[in-house]
């Protein structure tokens, strides 16, 4: 029972060929742009020939809300060979607005391919916020996101008036997983501070952490939070984690009066195990100061992150103000035919004199006019005494190297008449005779 394979017969029709030249610009020119426009009911379609444009657009999809198409509602832009590895755009409109080259965006994403040195994934950007997606396997601290939040729509003129950061991680060395940085809402009417003010000076932040089984739950820290704009007092609160079959956590809270004397603490425990030991002074005060050290390093932190976001915005405002392409493969192959195809040929003329035996002899102008008899007659003579000199340095040469020959023989026979007379002729007489025929066949 073997099983029946229906074999298709072989196509009649040849394979097709398309030169990769003309199928790159496959399409029409419109103005300025090699592309197809296509227009539908509430919605138009533009393909672009790859390379075609600066910023490398190679396709653009707009939607609109009505059938005039005039009112946008988003705008979807494909790219490639960006060095940036841009991939995509979408920039989305308030529902209603008419077309016009000035209406700001209510939401613009940004899609990146692997590779860039900043590993950013996704860029976000909106009037009340801004969220920034990196590929976190390619980040030293692993950070899969960040997000920014204002108190008011950001105006590019003034600075951003921050309500919130956020940063999630994933992998981090210290079981990190969640860090954020709460400000006080600006005033209404009021120039908000420059963002290096306003992170020096938080309301809140706080710090997250996986479970790690290596530790008991209630010595497991889960979350940290710092009260940094209660005055003038402020706090810190610590949270462990849950431990298997409870439904309470542990907790400490550091509360910290500020007078003239110094600053003064007091710990408020939880213990969900009633057998757990209190904590002793001197471990109090240790740890207390170890959270106020953490907490100035954490705001220096934050400092950190904010300029590296605020140089991954500049970054791309010079990105998109002035994109490059990257050459592919065939482009570059192209490129280096043609240039070797539009080499001066002289080169190949000179590369035949450099192998010409007469041009020595003839002069400089043979190669652009025809050479008079004379010329010629002059010319055969240098060639004839050339050769002749040459013939007679080689004739030198020989008469040298025969006169060196026939001079080692006849001290090589001396000295085996000496040999012969000492009665030591049968030790060397085979190597003698070798030698006697070499020399012979040289002269």
């Amino acid at each position: 029972d073997s099983d029946h394979v229906l074999d298709l017969p072989p196509s009649w029709v040849q394979r097709l060929y398309i030169d990769r030249d003309i199928y790159l610009q496959r399409y029409s020119k419109e103005g300025q742009d090699v592309k197809r426009s296509t227009a539908y009911r509430r919605s138009r379609a533009e393909l672009f020939a790859e390379n075609s444009r600066k910023d490398g657009m190679v396709q653009k999809l707009t939607l609109y809300s009505d059938v005039a198409r005039t009112k946008l509602i988003d705008v979807t832009e494909l790219f490639a060979n960006r060095k940036d590895k841009l991939r995509k755009r979408v920039r989305t409109f308030k529902k209603g607005v008419n077309i016009d080259q000035t209406t700001p965006e209510a939401l613009i994403q940004e899609y990146f391919d692997p590779g860039r040195p900043d590993a950013l994934q996704m860029l976000e950007e909106k009037p009340s916020g801004r969220e920034l997606t990196f590929y976190h396997k390619a980040t030293l601290d692993g950070m899969v996101k960040r997000i920014e939040s204002f108190t008011r729509n950001r105006d590019p003129k003034k600075n951003d008036a921050l309500h919130k950061v956020i940063e999630v991680f994933e992998g981090h060395q210290q079981r990190l997983k969640y860090r954020s940085i709460t400000f006080e809402p600006a005033e209404v009417g009021s120039e908000p501070a420059a963002v290096k003010m306003q992170i020096e000076n938080p309301k809140k932040m706080c710090l997250k952490f996986e479970r790690n089984p290596s530790i008991e739950a209630d010595s497991d820290l889960c979350k940290k939070k710092f009260y940094t704009g209660l005055r003038p007092s402020s706090k810190i609160h610590l949270i462990f984690h849950y431990a298997a079959g409870r439904i309470t956590a542990a907790t400490r809270t550091y509360i910290t009066e500020k007078n003239i004397n110094g600053d003064k603490f007091e710990m408020k425990p939880y213990d969900v195990d009633p057998f757990a030991q209190p904590m002793k002074w001197t471990q109090q005060r240790d740890e207390y100061q170890n959270l106020v050290a953490e907490e100035k390093a954490l705001i220096s932190e934050f400092k950190t992150a904010q300029y590296k976001a605020d140089e991954t915005r500049e970054t791309r405002d010079k990105e998109n103000n002035d994109p490059f392409l990257v050459k592919g493969l065939y482009v570059q192959l192209q490129e280096k035919k043609q240039a070797e195809a539009d080499k001066p040929k002289e080169e190949d003329s000179d590369a035949a004199l450099k192998y010409d035996y007469l041009a020595p002899y003839l002069p400089k102008l043979s190669k652009l006019q025809a050479l008079k008899k004379q010329d010629a007659q002059k010319s055969k003579d240098a060639c004839l005494k050339a050769l002749k000199d040459r013939l007679i340095d080689r004739a030198h040469i020989i008469e040298t190297r025969l006169e060196e020959e026939q001079a080692a023989l006849t001290k090589r026979q001396v000295g085996y008449q000496r040999q012969d007379n000492k009665g030591d002729k049968d030790s060397e007489s085979e190597e003698y005779e070798k030698y006697v025929n070499e020399a012979q066949f040289k002269i």
